[in-house]
């Protein structure tokens, strides 16, 4: 056969998935999906992308600066583009924007044509977790990754919370919000320079009493570090700020934000219920406190000043502890704190833990066996349910048969409710306030000064698991 005898046919387009760095002579069908310029413009500017195929996966593409002079007026944010000739080298830096193996820089004879093809995906956002960032992981394809091995950027979205600090300067413009998502999880949150600013002007120039949602793209996450919590901020030149942008994610985040309940008020109680489960999830069984408030403090033995204003030798451990708890079928989270734990338990976290060590355990994240002692307690319970932090904190407990059986006589069998928020409160043996909002000076201390994580909330009813979370 001669290679005159064969037919020529155009290169059928490659799939982003399939890229392996084995070739190089790819030919690319996508769209520009995110693009951004670093550098100096004139000097060491270089344009960088994000851009998607029909199958939705991503790679991230580099035109450096001998090659964007020619090619800048061509390269547009959402077109769409035939593209062929790349280096490929692997995507092992400290900065990744996408998740692909690999990424592509473009070369001398790098080809790129504008062509029509509304069929291309735009942007699919990764919005990241709340409550992963804060637990110190999440799931990037089927790798959990934690911060300390690489800088990973995902899409942010959430309401205003507070401002909580501002400063612009001539050398360092940073503001610092608390930002809820959908869960009522709070995050740090701060946008340096012209991310700033735009925040700040947006703020000087709003006129209406909206909520605030941002959607921050590629936000850096930053690991917690000693008494400083996970956080997330902008990246340099590469993050776009939206505040409260007619896209369709604010309008879907806004319209679900209507529906969740943790801006629905508080109310109180009482169940009766056995402890079936001690909970392990992102906190440990215990904290560390001011010795003569509840104040949450840093695990240190040197001497040091609570922000109660007592001085302290060193702090002292408290409990916190959630258990799942069920009735008749139906369970849920309770969250129980140092003084009912205490009584429980009979002994103090202090106490516990010191025998924990000499028993050789020495790692304050190890869960006593003395925990045990909770497992199958059939208590009434008195607890406040708090939609806000998702959560239902026990604020009082009886093990009296009597008392027992006076709230079971108030939960209608024909419902097979649970807990009863009912004329009067056994447990106070005084009335009882239907449901109401409670206000935040009358809870004590331990529950003022702690910030719990979210659990499941138990509502008149003992919320139905399908199984243990």
């Amino acid at each position: 056969f001669r290679v005159c005898d064969y037919k020529v046919m155009a290169r059928v387009a490659d799939k982003i998935k399939l890229i392996d760095g084995s070739r190089e002579t790819l030919k690319l069908s996508v769209r520009i999906t995110d693009l951004w310029f670093i550098g100096i413009l004139g000097k060491t500017e270089q344009a960088e992308m994000v851009v998607v195929d029909s199958d939705g996966d991503e790679i991230h593409v580099v035109c450096k600066q001998d090659q964007l002079k020619s090619r800048k007026a061509d390269l547009k944010e959402n077109l769409t583009y035939v593209m062929h000739n790349f280096k490929v080298i692997k995507n092992d830096g400290k900065f990744r924007v996408c998740d692909h193996e690999y990424k592509l820089y473009f070369i001398g004879v790098t080809v790129v044509s504008l062509c029509d093809m509304e069929h291309l995906p735009f942007r699919k956002f990764r919005f990241v977790d709340f409550s992963s960032v804060i637990a110190g992981h999440f799931k990037i394809g089927l790798l959990v990754v934690r911060y300390v091995y690489l800088v990973v950027v995902l899409d942010v979205i959430g309401v205003i919370d507070e401002v909580v600090f501002r400063y612009v300067s001539s050398k360092n413009t940073r503001v610092v919000l608390n930002l809820k998502d959908l869960s009522g999880q709070v995050l740090s949150y701060t946008l340096w320079e012209n991310y700033c600013l735009q925040f700040l002007s947006y703020l000087n120039d709003i006129e209406d009493e909206r909520p605030i949602v941002i959607l921050l793209t590629h936000a850096r996450i930053k690991e917690a570090q000693g008494s400083y919590l996970a956080s997330v901020s902008n990246s340099f030149k590469v993050s776009k700020l939206m505040i409260n942008d007619l896209v369709l994610e604010i309008q879907e985040f806004r319209e679900r934000k209507s529906n969740v309940s943790f801006f629905k008020q508080e109310f109180v109680c009482v169940t009766v219920a056995k402890i079936t489960t001690i909970v392990m999830d992102n906190y440990s069984w215990c904290y560390p406190a001011c010795g003569q408030c509840y104040k949450k403090a840093d695990m240190q033995t040197v001497l040091f000043t609570c922000p109660c204003g007592k001085e302290n030798d060193q702090p002292v451990l408290r409990y916190r502890v959630e258990v799942m708890v069920n009735h008749k079928g139906e369970q849920t989270k309770f969250l129980i704190w140092d003084h009912e734990c205490a009584q429980l338990i009979g002994q103090t976290a202090d106490e516990v833990n010191r025998l924990k060590i000499e028993d050789g355990d020495v790692d304050l994240n190890a869960s006593p066996q003395v925990l045990d002692r909770l497992l199958g307690c059939f208590l009434a319970f008195k607890v406040k349910v708090q939609p806000r932090f998702r959560n239902s904190v026990v604020l009082k407990y009886s093990d009296e048969s009597d008392l027992i059986n006076v709230v079971l006589d108030m939960i209608p069998d024909s419902e097979q409710s649970v807990s009863v928020i009912g004329d009067h409160d056994p447990l106070l043996k005084i009335p009882l306030t239907p449901t109401k909002r409670v206000s935040s000076n009358e809870l004590d201390n331990e529950r003022k000064k702690f910030q719990i994580s979210p659990a499941e909330v138990s509502s008149n009813k003992l919320a139905k698991h399908s199984q243990l979370e």
